[in-house]
């Protein structure tokens, strides 16, 4: 989710819920910054926008989550 707050435009990610304060006064630049600058995913599903952090990128499943069923990254002592 992306909103503007206090002037400029606050990336939210929808699987952790990190917040990045773009800086940007444009949606699209904020859109390019956390996309190129910050290595943010934004994924489009069922005419919605999903955007994700780079830690939440890989196992985040729009799909998914939408039916109910959530995502968690393992721990590295399940191995």
């Amino acid at each position: 989710m992306i909103t503007f707050e206090s002037g400029s435009y606050v990336a939210k990610c929808d699987g952790c819920s990190a917040e990045i304060d773009t800086g940007q006064r444009s949606f699209q630049q904020s859109v390019n910054y956390i996309s190129r600058a910050e290595g943010w995913e934004s994924r489009k599903t069922r005419q919605q926008w999903w955007n994700f952090c780079p830690r939440c990128s890989e196992a985040a499943n729009p799909d998914l989550d939408r039916v109910g069923v959530g995502f968690t990254l393992r721990s590295t002592d399940d191995d």
